[in-house]
């Protein structure tokens, strides 16, 4: 018989041989060397001849464009009273236009000044809350920053003249229509 020593020493060599045969036929691939496909697989460049389209033709029921100096005029609905316009003018409202610099001419209602920056930010945002297009603006004063709450701006003065009464009605104030100074 024997030993047990003995056993484990050849079953082991019997491992080892095993792994070299397997890395040895893993290492030399002794198969047929494959060719390569070499044929191009991209077909023929196809042939494209120029597509040629015709000048258009301007429909006979077109209307032409208006010209550049009533196309920001507001449009005034038919049936509307002129006299509405002429209290406009007296009461020194302009129609929309451009200032020197090209910039639209534009109102503001300045609804309070105040020093507490807090109190500003209080009624910006109640006003805002109500639906109002609302901002402050800081401005140095003499001995300290005054916080200006505006509101706008608007192109319309009249549809800013509206929002000035109702303005006025609800915080029982005097608010100051101004320019709009971007």
């Amino acid at each position: 018989m024997l030993s047990e020593n003995l056993k484990q020493r050849i079953v082991g060599g019997f491992v080892l041989l095993a792994l070299a045969l397997i890395l040895f036929a893993l290492l030399f691939d002794f198969s047929d060397v494959s060719e390569i496909d070499t044929r191009s697989q991209i077909p023929d460049s196809p042939d494209i001849s120029p597509v040629v389209v015709a000048e258009p033709v301007r429909a006979e029921n077109i209307d032409a464009a208006a010209d550049d100096e009533s196309i920001f005029l507001p449009e005034i609905p038919e049936g509307t009273d002129t006299d509405v316009e002429d209290e406009t003018s007296s009461s020194g409202s302009e129609s929309p236009g451009l200032t020197a610099e090209g910039v639209a001419e534009a109102w503001v209602l300045q609804v309070g000044s105040f020093r507490d920056a807090k109190k500003a930010q209080s009624l910006l945002e109640q006003l805002l809350a109500e639906g109002y297009t609302a901002y402050v603006r800081q401005q140095p004063g003499n001995d300290s920053e005054l916080s200006r709450v505006f509101v706008g701006p608007k192109v319309l003065k009249s549809k800013l003249l509206e929002e000035k009464t109702a303005i006025d009605k609800k915080y029982g104030i005097d608010a100051l229509m101004l320019r709009f100074d971007p």
